[in-house]
């Protein structure tokens, strides 16, 4: 059976959006103080020369970044451990998956390891932090 993949929500095509629309999501703005998630978004001023406005450093980027996956990281190894744990209270469930319980264990450890490699100032010393054997040989790999 094939998979249906109809957009549900698809997003507004912004060649469409006349002037009279964009005007109204402005109006909107400036009226009410908000913009409603389905407005086009207004016109875009031409950004301003100088030093202020100058492009992003890419090595600053690339370390936002990193913290920014960093950060998705640890919130996944929390949610995969809340996940383990809910499962955990139900003893039938626990006694009978113990290894699957383990597996999502060792998922988050993963993860946490991953988060904090991904925030060090020093990977290869951060790499030898790394509790897990396994994981910590594969990141040795690139070093």
């Amino acid at each position: 059976m094939p998979i249906d993949t109809t957009d549900l929500w698809p997003e507004p095509d912004p060649r469409a959006a006349g002037t009279a629309a964009r005007a109204e999501a402005t109006q909107t703005v400036e009226n009410e103080g908000f913009v409603p998630f389905d407005a086009p978004p207004p016109p875009m001023s031409a950004p301003a020369a100088g030093p202020a406005h100058a492009a992003p450093d890419p090595a600053s980027l690339r370390d936002a970044t990193h913290q920014r996956i960093a950060v998705v990281l640890e919130e996944l190894a929390l949610e995969v451990e809340d996940l383990g744990g809910r499962l955990c209270t139900d003893m039938d469930v626990a006694a009978r998956h113990m290894d699957v319980l383990q597996a999502i264990d060792l998922i988050a450890q993963k993860q946490r390891s991953l988060a904090r490699l991904l925030e060090a100032d020093c990977p290869i010393t951060a790499i030898e932090q790394i509790g897990l054997d396994v994981l910590r040989d594969r990141m040795r790999m690139f070093h």
